[in-house]
């Protein structure tokens, strides 16, 4: 986890997964995933597309901002990569979880 991003601990598998995203890279992508801090391994769970038209020096920004559920399976994160403008997407980790 070289990259300063949103993190927080998954209380659900005994602070052994980290959350996280980045910031939009040269290509505009934003990455969101998990950290296992055992065996430091990264696993991606998205890569989304930020338009240029969303910027970080005004009043229309988006922030990924991941978050998880209470039984902390999913992940919810804001992304306008679809072209609709701000949206929320729920992802589901629980298999990530298992292994």
């Amino acid at each position: 986890m070289t990259s300063n991003g949103h993190c927080s601990y998954l209380p659900i598998s005994g602070n052994e997964w980290i959350l996280n995203d980045t910031y939009p890279d040269e290509k505009r992508l934003q990455n969101i995933y998990l950290y296992h801090v055992k065996r430091e391994v990264k696993v991606l769970l998205a890569n989304l597309y930020l338009s240029p038209d969303f910027k970080f020096d005004n009043e229309l920004r988006v922030d990924t901002h991941p978050r998880y559920s209470r039984d902390g399976r999913m992940v919810v994160v804001d992304s306008p990569h679809e072209g609709y403008g701000r949206q929320m997407y729920l992802l589901d980790i629980s298999r990530i979880l298992e292994n």
